[in-house]
């Protein structure tokens, strides 16, 4: 028994060693750290009971002991000497010895540990996303010498959670099913979802730009998915499977091909088509179709910020059209429709053209547009920092200035009145 109290004294001593700016801000320590074990009735080690005198002597002998092996110094209580022990603190010169004794592995090693499987990652991504979360995290191990509450505590899941980021990084822009991620990843079609998932979905919802919340929508912005995504557009296209070629022409109200067979094909866009336009909202993508779509355009339902799949997608229409085809895009006026406009101006074509997101716009639907918070002003403020939106700022002053926002769907009320 006297054993097991060696062990919990040392293990408490250690952890609140470790909670010590000598640790933290590695400081020469200016002061002990102690344990008051009986302070007029009051004690930091609530094991040590005066009144029980076996379990008093056993702690006041591996008190003695752990004193003998110059792990701990201790203090006797005045007029109480060889019974009641008053204070003990851990003589820090013999640090490295108190973690032996317990088997526990020094924090700033596994701290170090971390920082340099941390530093190896960032090595690997290069996602904007994973980028900074792997640089914060870093930044904020490193300084405060505290895995804290950045990454699990346990190393194993760990090790996994930094596994999975880089291995979405060797995704590129094929979507994989969710269990076959795991498969591949970890061997295990079930350790994603059980040890790694819910803290990935908390790391894509703070660092991804996504208007996509749902955990569905996030992991599929990354290219994992629990079904195959639908490409859906309207127009004249086609894709090339070998020697055979699936005309989607005739189908005038609207196409669908799943990720697999796209990714199969060849696509191929038709000299018909003069005009590109791409909309965020299926309701409003499903009436444009119906009431105002031309021959010679291509309409493509974009959805949230689009996956590494549908990237795909869009760069091969992208890469397929003549220099002299418009590319037009439409989404609600708000943080995440010009930041859909921002990434397809970054990512697929440079000169795509916003439709209807303006401030006359604004001011038609004014009766429809919703207000925003202080918060969501200040991500509307980000906006007016990304050079590929030099030309909307009018948009985006007018939206901080009035405070508000205008979903795509409001503007169908237009649509029913032609």
């Amino acid at each position: 028994m006297s054993e097991l109290y060696r062990h919990q004294l040392i293990t408490a001593l250690l952890d609140k060693y470790e909670r010590s700016s000598y640790f933290s801000e590695r400081k020469r320590p200016s002061r002990r750290i102690m344990f008051n074990l009986y302070d007029g009735g009051q004690t930091d080690f609530p094991e040590y009971d005066i009144e029980q005198f076996e379990k008093r002597t056993m702690i006041n002998n591996a008190v003695l002991s752990l004193n003998e092996e110059q792990l701990v110094s201790y203090q006797w209580m005045r007029g109480e000497e060889n019974h009641i022990i008053a204070k003990v603190w851990l003589n820090i010169e013999n640090i490295s010895s108190a973690y032996t004794l317990i088997g526990r592995k020094p924090k700033g090693d596994e701290v170090d540990d971390v920082c340099l499987e941390l530093l190896d990652a960032m090595e690997i991504v290069q996602s904007d996303w994973a980028k900074q979360f792997l640089a914060e995290t870093y930044e904020a191990i490193s300084s405060r010498r505290s895995i804290g509450n950045k990454l699990p505590a346990d190393k194993k899941e760990r090790t996994d959670l930094i596994r999975a980021i880089c291995f979405i990084e060797q995704l590129g822009e094929l979507e994989i099913l969710e269990r076959v991620f795991s498969i591949h990843c970890f061997g295990d079609s079930k350790r994603f979802e059980k040890t790694v998932k819910t803290r990935l979905l908390g790391i894509l919802s703070k660092y991804l730009d996504s208007v996509d919340e749902s955990e569905d929508g996030l992991l599929r912005q990354v290219g994992i998915s629990k079904y195959p995504e639908q490409m859906e557009f309207c127009g004249h296209v086609s894709i090339i499977f070998g020697n055979e070629a699936v005309d989607f022409s005739p189908l005038t109200f609207g196409s669908t091909v799943s990720t697999t067979d796209f990714q199969r094909g060849h696509l191929k866009v038709s000299p018909k088509i003069k005009s590109v336009i791409s909309i965020e909202n299926r309701a409003n993508y499903i009436e444009y179709i119906y009431k105002q779509k031309s021959e010679h355009e291509l309409v493509i339902f974009h959805g949230g910020q689009f996956s590494p799949a549908k990237r795909k997608f869009l760069q091969s229409i992208a890469n397929t059209i003549p220099n002299t085809c418009n590319w037009y895009h439409w989404s609600d006026i708000d943080y995440g429709g010009f930041s859909m406009l921002a990434r397809l101006r970054q990512e697929i074509k440079h000169n795509v053209i916003p439709y209807r997101m303006n401030k006359s716009e604004l001011a038609k639907y004014s009766s429809l547009t919703a207000s925003v918070t202080p918060k969501y002003l200040e991500k509307l403020g980000s906006l007016k920092l990304r050079k590929e939106l030099n030309d909307c700022q009018s948009c985006i002053d007018f939206m901080i200035e009035k405070r508000i926002k205008l979903e795509q769907e409001a503007m169908l009320t237009n649509l029913f009145s032609e």
